[in-house]
């Protein structure tokens, strides 16, 4: 399954890459579908800010592990190597960010995620469905943070309902 999405930031490169990149591990401030996210372990990149991330997701925790952080072409990638189903083999998420102008950078994101074996097979069109209902939001929720610097509307309620539980 492949999934690409692209989108304008209206603010310097800079900025776009300090709360992608920079802020690794705290994505869970603008990522819908983030309940909560942490940085963790020595960094095996140099300018990385960690080796690895924990997301707690409503389904269950993920640990992602960074393959590539290039903070002069602004490009991370991240494998997920924790906590998905079995029959997930790999998913490596790709951002890069382009300068546009001296106010504006391109986005754009690239996941990739293969399954494994018959239950791989079975679950692939069940799984493309849900992994592209959340990941709709995800460019926008970190367009909309950079911009203003609070989470999206859509962000804004999964916060607003997790208060709830959690009271």
């Amino acid at each position: 399954m492949e999934f690409k999405k692209e989108i304008i930031i209206n603010k310097p490169i800079e900025a776009v890459w300090e709360v992608l990149g920079n802020q690794f591990g705290d994505a869970y401030e603008w990522a819908s579908g983030l309940n909560h996210s942490k940085a963790f372990g020595s960094p095996s990149i140099n300018g990385a800010p960690s080796n690895n991330r924990a997301c707690e997701l409503p389904s269950g925790t993920i640990k992602e592990v960074i393959k590539k952080f290039d903070s002069s072409y602004y490009i991370l990638e991240y494998e997920v190597v924790e906590g998905f189903p079995f029959f997930v083999d790999t998913a490596i998420n790709n951002w890069q960010l382009t300068k546009i102008s001296t106010q504006s950078t391109k986005v754009n994101m690239h996941l990739l995620v293969k399954t494994k074996g018959l239950v791989g097979s079975i679950m692939n069109p069940m799984m493309k469905l849900q992994l592209n209902k959340q990941l709709i939001h995800i460019p926008n929720d970190l367009k909309h943070f950079v911009e203003t610097g609070k989470p999206s509307q859509n962000k804004a309620k999964e916060i607003e309902r997790l208060s709830k539980r959690i009271a």
